[in-house]
């Protein structure tokens, strides 16, 4: 006779199904952030200067949900260098620093992307050096150019990790 005793059923026990209830929330919450993101559209500095607040460029930023492309990573965004001054344009995927500028009065970068950097009054020889900060051992390019109205004068470029690179031009 088995009156009165009843099987061990787990889902009989109200904590169980609310334990699976907000597991299977979380799980789709979890999901549904992974997949469209944040929502955070920060962009980066806007070229034309260090800080990228002088307005004379805008920066843009695309918002991409789903999956990326792991290969579509290793392209910069191409900045507009201005047609009239002389900039140095530093283009490396990962992180630099570095200093530019007129010789005895050099400013000093630290950032990653593809940046413009302005020399205002620029007379004399124009110089910069800027080397990759990051850990990376992948042969990414880190180039640094300078440009006057709207041409490019001289360039040089590094593939080797850790490397550095120096340009001078005199005007």
């Amino acid at each position: 006779m088995r009156h009165g005793r009843r099987r061990n059923d787990p889902w009989d026990q109200p904590w169980v199904i609310i334990a699976a209830v907000v597991g299977v929330i979380a799980v789709i919450g979890i999901a549904v952030f992974f997949f469209l993101g944040s929502g955070d559209a920060t962009g980066a500095p806007a070229a034309g200067s260090p800080s990228g607040t002088n307005g004379a460029g805008s920066g843009s930023s695309t918002v991409v949900s789903g999956t990326i492309d792991p290969s579509a990573i290793k392209e910069l965004p191409t900045v507009t260098v201005p047609m009239e001054g002389v900039f140095v344009k530093v283009s490396y995927l990962g992180s630099f620093s570095g200093q530019y500028g007129m010789e005895g009065e050099l400013l000093n970068a630290r950032d990653s992307g593809e940046r413009v950097y302005e020399i205002e009054n620029a007379n004399g020889t124009v110089s910069a050096m800027f080397k990759k900060t990051d850990s990376s051992t992948k042969p990414h390019e880190l180039m640094v150019e300078i440009w006057k109205d709207g041409k490019v004068l001289k360039f040089d470029k590094n593939t080797s990790p850790n490397g550095e690179v120096r340009v001078d031009y005199t005007l």
